[in-house]
């Protein structure tokens, strides 16, 4: 359990960082943005995009595409393969899957 909160907590500053220097949007911001229920917290996410279902996490990065933010994750699968799915942070709704070879 304490790997998890550290992975996320590696995580949490990974996006933060990602989303400043696209989009001039300080961690505060990002906070508030979850607190005001403009997006979904990461933890929100991950418990809807699970490893159990997906795989191992390997990737995690937030961007903005068409005036949206989304989550892009990255699972390993147990056949070896890699699947990326970009999520709208909003809603949790699934965007885009693709299975990489």
């Amino acid at each position: 359990m304490k790997t998890t909160y550290l992975f996320l907590a590696l995580v949490v500053g990974t996006i933060s960082g990602h989303l400043q220097a696209s989009d001039d949007l300080s961690p505060d911001q990002i906070r508030s943005m979850v607190k005001n229920g403009e997006i979904l917290s990461l933890d929100s996410i991950l418990s809807q995009y699970s490893e159990k279902k997906y795989g191992k996490l390997l990737d995690l990065e937030v961007k903005r595409e068409h005036q949206k933010l989304i989550y892009e994750l990255e699972f390993l699968r147990s056949d070896g393969r890699v699947i990326e799915l970009e999520i709208d942070a909003r809603n949790g709704q699934l965007l885009e899957q693709e299975i990489e070879d």
